[in-house]
C-alpha cells in the first residue's frame, strides 16, 4: 500500500514538474522546494482525502510532516490501517 500512496503523491507532483533524478523523493519537502504552493497544497490535501477516503486532523495539517513525501506516506498509511 505504501508504494501505491507514494506513486499517487509523486504522480500528482509530477503533473506540473519533473523531479530531478538526484532528489531523494522520500525526503522531498514539495512545498519548500516550490513544487506545490499554499493554494495548491489545499487542493492536494483534498485530492488525497478523496483518493484514500481519509480526513486529516487540524494537527496533521499544521505539522510540517505533511509537506514531506515520506512522512505524508506514513501519515496516510497509519490512517488506512485504522
Amino acid at each position: 500500500m505504501n508504494n501505491k500512496i507514494k506513486e499517487f503523491i509523486l504522480d500528482y507532483i509530477q503533473r506540473e514538474y519533473t523531479l530531478p533524478d538526484d532528489v531523494d523523493v522520500m525526503e522531498l519537502n514539495y512545498v519548500d522546494s516550490g513544487y506545490i504552493d499554499s493554494l495548491g497544497l489545499i487542493q492536494f490535501i483534498a485530492t488525497l482525502e478523496d483518493e484514500f477516503n481519509i480526513a486529516f486532523t487540524d494537527e496533521e495539517l499544521a505539522s510540517s510532516d505533511i509537506k514531506v513525501v515520506g512522512k505524508l506516506v506514513d501519515i496516510i498509511s497509519r490512517k488506512l490501517e485504522k
